[in-house]
């Protein structure tokens, strides 16, 4: 029975730890006013970039979290960042990705850059940003349907890059981002990394569409199944008086992940407030997820919920010095009690995301 859980442990924590450590590393590069910092604060669903009209990118800029880093470039061309050596100044073979951004027409250096890119391998996302800004501008000026902007700006950029290699092109906007190709682009990114950097990539980044969500539940499934396992081998150590305790510790942890995950903090619910401006919504994601944080991140949160087990716990404490026998047996409950406890944490975390989710659709809907 331990060779056996420990097989499975040895895998699972193997897959954990490569799923821990992985990076992923984006440049963004553009012209000033352009909207990288846009993109990278919806990407987040937090303010990290500072977001301006005038040059606010004097210097490379890195905003991570967890094994996410995006690099927001000064524009090639600067007096500060000059082409002839942009490359190797911005270090742009250590990239996995980049994404060149424009809020009208693409400069030679732009254009450069993108080739530049390509030669070195690295898969290139070109984004024309502030979509809602042009649509409003057309309709405006001449009279143009949403449709018809989008199709004059993708024809457009399709002339201005002509047979520059890309990946593909994105029409986006970083406040409507439901709308048009910004859930492509972000999908786009995902599917273009090593399975492992895809799974730390959606780990990451905000609750941006079903996909993500579907995403992150996978993640979440996984490291539950890695803690179970875990807490069944702790199970089976005879040592009267640690199991509740280790117990409550790999809970807790776990709790933690699962948080982190889907983003379920005071810092994301603000992010979301600003952007949809519906204080009914809002209050009531915010009371949930203080709801969750009261029933799971907390030690006497999770005791609580422990106490459904108590049976379980008591019977685990006697029958774990039954040689062999109980020894299966406190490992099983151990493994049982986790999984049960890890599918209402998910469940709640899912439900919770769901509504943030819901909330970011809905004030695009009702925006138009």
């Amino acid at each position: 029975m331990n060779e056996s859980l420990n097989q499975i442990l040895e895998k699972l924590e193997s897959n954990y730890k490569h799923y821990k450590n992985a990076k992923v590393k984006i440049a963004i590069t553009g012209q000033s006013g352009n909207g990288k910092s846009s993109i990278i604060n919806a990407l987040f669903e937090k303010k990290m970039a500072e977001v301006g009209s005038t040059e606010t990118t004097m210097e490379i800029k890195s905003y991570i979290h967890n094994g996410t880093e995006l690099f927001d470039l000064p524009g090639c061309g600067t007096p500060n960042f000059p082409k002839d050596n942009y490359v190797d100044k911005c270090e742009l073979r250590t990239y996995d990705a980049a994404i060149i951004v424009t809020a009208n027409r693409f400069l030679e250096n732009d254009l450069w850059l993108i080739e530049e890119m390509s030669r070195l391998g690295k898969p290139v996302y070109v984004v024309r940003s502030k979509m809602d800004e042009a649509v409003r501008n057309e309709k405006r000026d001449n009279n143009l349907t949403e449709q018809d902007v989008f199709q004059k700006v993708l024809l457009d950029l399709e002339v201005n890059l002509k047979s520059v290699p890309v990946k593909g092109i994105y029409l986006i906007s970083s406040v409507e981002r439901n709308k048009w190709d910004f859930n492509k682009l972000f999908e786009d990114i995902a599917n273009n990394l090593s399975d492992m950097q895809k799974k730390r990539f959606y780990s990451d980044v905000a609750i941006l569409n079903e996909t993500a969500l579907q995403k992150k539940r996978e993640i979440a499934i996984d490291i539950i199944n890695y803690r179970a396992i875990v807490a069944a081998i702790n199970g089976v150590n005879p040592i009267p008086g640690v199991d509740v305790a280790v117990d409550v510790a790999i809970l807790l942890n776990l709790s933690k992940e699962i948080q982190d995950i889907y983003g379920l903090n005071e810092e994301h619910a603000k992010s979301l407030e600003k952007r949809i401006g519906d204080s009914i919504v809002i209050t009531k994601i915010k009371n949930n997820i203080a709801s969750f944080a009261s029933k799971f991140l907390i030690k006497e949160g999770i005791l609580i919920l422990l106490k459904r087990f108590g049976t379980s716990l008591a019977a685990k404490e006697v029958i774990k010095y039954i040689p062999f026998l109980g020894q299966a047996i406190a490992a099983g409950i151990g493994y049982k009690l986790t999984r049960s406890f890890g599918e209402e944490l998910l469940d709640d975390a899912e439900n919770i995301a769901r509504q943030v989710l819901e909330a970011g659709t809905s004030s695009i809907l009702n925006h138009n």
